[in-house]
């Protein structure tokens, strides 16, 4: 396929070439230092709320060594074409006849977020079109915690509370309590909260198809055969660190690397520590055990990572009250509390509603609570964080230092 030639950032602005396959529109820009090379592409595939521009860092350092591609599917990036019927594994075979019809030669997709998954599918279902894969905040293993915190956020937007939801996906993007080591200034986290709150009625319903998506994904049936990297964030509580080891765990030929002070958007907060892995793996070169910034996980340590993901400990106050929406109301012992979740103790009716829970703790703001497992005698709940005054609260009463504005 002929690349452009003349790759400056301003140009991630420019309106994409088009590739018709059917009734599907895949949007690509496509860059290399000769217009007829042939080596193996990279293929950038981005998350939620992102779009080319936000490559224009790992393009500039990506074409030094390799043609880079950007691709949109439907329903993703500026692609606004919706597209409800096709799933995570039709839109990974949709990425296999894009490389089908330009006549590439296998490529090397790099995975961010949601496009991980994309990516992972593409590598494992088209492993001759794939030379090697790169993945980081891999998502669609249905870790339950995981999948509640999606479900809410599609019935606060289907509910219209756009506020609400903003800063339930913003906590999940940035951990709160983390902000010190990741470098995330208040600035960038205001402007993610903002792009959030502004998603156009276009916006929300792409969002709800990929999150869609993702719930309904039954997992992998194989994993990528090609050489694989799998990039974590040390302090990602979304997709957590031991669910990215137990992904390069079950692939052929993997490497997990820990990212220092990074949490889900490791690649833009530690952009240097990540570069410093991107070409040396993409060359095929031989990894580092220790790189400024990073760490190789050792092949015994990939299933053996700590699940839990931060410490939740018996709280001062541990007496609390469990009220729901429609008046119910009980008190309850606090077993373990943390910003994310919990565990408490109470008599409580079987069957709980799903939604409308709210942790009354003295003195501090009414805190929205969602069930994930029932017990007798005991409930086990993680928190949305979709009021920011009580997710200050919290951050000030189990880390005072860390709380963030």
């Amino acid at each position: 396929m002929p690349y452009c030639t003349d790759y400056n950032p301003g140009r991630l602005n420019d309106a994409p070439e088009v590739l018709q396959l059917g009734p599907w529109r895949l949007h690509y820009q496509a860059y290399a230092r000769h217009a007829d090379d042939r080596r193996n592409p990279v293929l950038l595939l981005g998350g939620a709320f992102q779009s080319f521009r936000s490559f224009a860092s790992e393009v500039e350092e990506l074409l030094a060594e390799h043609p880079v591609i950007l691709l949109d599917l439907p329903s993703q990036g500026g692609n606004l074409q919706l597209a409800p019927e096709l799933s995570l594994e039709q839109l990974a075979d949709l990425i296999a006849a894009f490389a089908d019809e330009l006549r590439l030669p296998p490529l090397m997709p790099i995975g961010l977020s949601y496009g991980s998954a994309l990516a992972a599918l593409f590598a494992a279902r088209h492993p001759e079109r794939c030379a090697r894969v790169l993945l980081a905040g891999i998502t669609a293993f249905g870790r339950p915690g995981a999948r509640l915190l999606l479900q809410e956020g599609l019935a606060l937007l289907a509910e219209g509370q756009t506020e609400a939801f903003a800063h339930g996906a913003l906590t999940g993007l940035l951990n709160p309590l983390r902000l010190a080591q990741t470098g995330v200034s208040p600035v960038f986290r205001k402007a993610l909260l903002r792009q959030i709150q502004r998603l156009s009625p276009g916006d929300v319903e792409r969002y709800r198809q990929n999150s869609q998506r993702l719930l309904a994904f039954t997992g992998f049936r194989c994993h990528p055969a090609s050489p694989t990297l799998v990039l974590a964030g040390e302090h990602d509580h979304f997709t957590q660190p031991w669910e990215h080891a137990q992904f390069a765990a079950a692939c052929a030929h993997a490497h997990c690397a820990l990212i220092h002070n990074a949490d889900h958007l490791a690649q833009f907060e530690q952009r240097a520590a990540c570069a410093r892995l991107y070409n040396p793996f993409l060359r095929g070169d031989d990894l580092p055990l220790l790189s400024p910034g990073s760490q190789l996980l050792a092949p015994e340590q990939l299933l053996t990572l700590d699940k839990r993901h931060e410490p939740r400990r018996p709280p001062a106050q541990r007496q609390a009250r469990l009220r729901h929406a429609d008046g119910g109301e009980w008190k309850v012992e606090l077993c373990e509390l943390g910003y994310f979740g919990g565990l408490l103790a109470a008599e409580l009716p079987g069957q709980l509603p799903p939604r409308g829970w709210q942790l009354l703790i003295a003195g501090q703001p009414a805190l929205p609570l969602l069930p994930l497992r029932q017990d007798p005698g005991q409930l086990a709940f993680v928190l949305p964080h979709s009021e920011p005054q009580s997710s200050l609260a919290l951050a000030a009463l189990l880390q005072p230092a860390a709380a963030c504005a």
